[in-house]
Parts: C-alpha cells; structure tokens; sequence
C-alpha cells in the first residue's frame, strides 16, 4: 500500500466519521436551522467522497456527480434559507428541563387565577349577605 492510498482511505474514514457525526446532529437538532446545517455537512461531504472516488479510480466521469451534489446542497440551503422564519421562543421544541419549567409556571399562573377567583366570589357573598339580612 502506497502513501497515496493510504491517505485516499484516511480521508474516506475522517468523511465517513464526519457522516456519522452530523447524522446524530440531524436527528437530534431542536432547531430547523441545526438540521439544514447538518444536511449541508453532509451535501459537502457526499461532494468530498464522490471526488475522492473520482480520484482514487481515476475516472472523470464520477465528477458530475460532485456537480450534481453540489448542486442540491445549494438549493437545499437557499430554500432552507429563503422558506425559513425566525422561530419564536415558543415554538421551538423544548428540552425536558425546559418543558418541566415551563408546566410549573404555567400550573402557577393557573393557580394564581383561581385564588383570585375564589376571593372575587367571596368578596362578592360578603356584600350581597347585608343586603338580604336588610329585606328580611
């Protein structure tokens, strides 16, 4: 095994690793913005791996893959671009620990609204009492 071919695999493997890598980036990204990121990680990388196959086999004609790969991922991040809108604090998905501090505040506020509630009823029977003792 030549150098030259050794470092045709070396690189492959760091591609192949940088794939796997975004991969768990792409399912796991809590934004719309994370995942285009990494679908573009991976446009360049399939552009790297497809001309490092041209390289090593010596074939030109795998080249138009890498036009056509390049290709997709401009479009694919233009769109993602152009289609996308700033996300608001709400909409975005939550972490765990986010989520639980947000349903406490909630249950808070919620907790809140129906004291006062029950002391607007209150208030309200303590002054309608007087009045029907008076008719009486």
């Amino acid at each position: 095994m030549t150098l030259l071919e050794f470092l045709h695999l070396f690189t492959g493997g760091v591609i192949i690793a940088t794939f796997l890598i975004t991969l768990v980036r792409l399912t796991l990204g809590p934004t719309l913005l994370d995942r285009a990121v990494a679908s573009d990680v991976i446009a360049v990388g399939a552009i790297g791996l497809t001309a490092l196959v041209a390289v090593a086999t010596k074939r030109d004609d795998v080249m138009v893959l890498t036009i056509i790969f390049t290709l997709i991922g401009f479009l694919y991040a233009v769109t993602i671009g152009r289609f996308s809108e700033r996300v608001d604090r709400q909409k975005r998905i939550l972490t765990p620990d986010e989520a639980r501090a947000e349903h406490r505040r909630l249950l808070r506020e919620a907790q809140a609204e129906l004291h006062a509630e029950e002391r607007q009823a209150r208030q309200a029977a303590r002054a309608s009492q007087p009045a029907e003792k008076e008719e009486l």
